[in-house]
């Protein structure tokens, strides 16, 4: 009886030193696995702000966001750039798909294509700003495809490197709903302007700087709603030699949620595949200004 007594014992120490074995086993395991998926992941945010950084920089659109009372979005920017936009994306593009890909052992893609004419920049609450170029003009656009961006008030600010023959303006001053403090500055101090304007934003209205008898030969600024966007902001730089336009736009608009996020984003989607991990997203812009 006493044999069996110790029999049973040591059947269920050794049973027990199994059982504790394999649970460290597996509890090891897991815990290996789980820092291998921290890794993996930390390493995808990692690249996705490196290169939000990256871009943000190689766009040379300067963005600073302020979230007091209300929303106010601020963007600087020269009209045409003053390098070309689509050649830096296009280097951008490749050098991520080949020596970044390479270094960081993924295969990483940039789904942009230059030949489109347009550098398009969205934000998290639907919102757009675009720079739009081709051989005959370059333009800036903000809206909010076909809703309205809310805007209530805008500074807008233009410095020409040209001297100008005439600036018009075509206004609707019927129930104002939008007020724009307008500054326009050219090399002929006589068409200067410094103004406030209270106009109606459903319609379209118009401002045009003319710098020659060529009546193309023009820089075209649209307030309003046209082209199927309400409450819109469009500049065209159409004169013949491309005169420098130094552009500053404030727009305030409703306050957002402080709960909510505000957000820009590329928009081109990057695409990020390794060993297990596949991910598709905006690029989101890193490092602009924010209040």
């Amino acid at each position: 009886m006493k044999g069996y007594v110790m029999s049973f014992s040591a059947i269920l120490l050794l049973s027990s030193m199994l059982f504790f074995s394999m649970f460290y086993f597996d509890n090891v395991n897991s815990r290996n696995f789980s820092v291998k998926e921290i890794q993996k992941y930390s390493k995808l945010e990692f690249v996705k702000d490196d290169l939000g950084f990256d871009v943000n920089k190689i766009l040379g659109t300067e963005i600073s966001v302020n979230r007091n009372s209300n929303l106010e979005v601020v963007f600087r920017e020269k009209i045409p750039a003053g390098f070309d936009k689509a050649q830096r994306m296009d280097k951008f593009k490749d050098f991520i798909e080949t020596s970044y890909s390479s270094i960081n052992n993924a295969v990483i893609e940039l789904d942009f294509d230059s030949t489109q004419g347009i550098i398009p920049i969205v934000f998290s609450n639907g919102l757009n700003y675009e720079y739009e170029f081709d051989a005959e003009e370059t333009s800036v656009f903000f809206h909010a495809g076909n809703k309205d961006t809310n805007l209530s008030s805008m500074d807008l600010n233009l410095t020409v490197q040209g001297s100008s023959v005439e600036v018009t303006e075509t206004l609707d001053t019927s129930n104002p709903d939008l007020t724009v403090n307008f500054n326009y500055v050219d090399e002929n101090i006589l068409n200067e302007k410094h103004e406030t304007l209270q106009i109606n934003s459903g319609f379209d209205n118009v401002i045009t700087a003319r710098f020659s008898e060529n009546p193309k030969d023009i820089i075209e600024i649209h307030i309003g709603t046209f082209s199927n966007k309400v409450n819109a902001l469009r500049v065209l730089n159409k004169t013949s030699s491309q005169q420098e336009i130094d552009f500053s736009f404030k727009g305030e608009m409703n306050p957002l949620n402080a709960d909510v996020s505000f957000k820009a984003f590329l928009d081109a989607e990057l695409n990020y595949n390794q060993t297990d991990l596949n991910s598709n997203s905006l690029l989101e812009l890193k490092g602009f200004e924010k209040n």
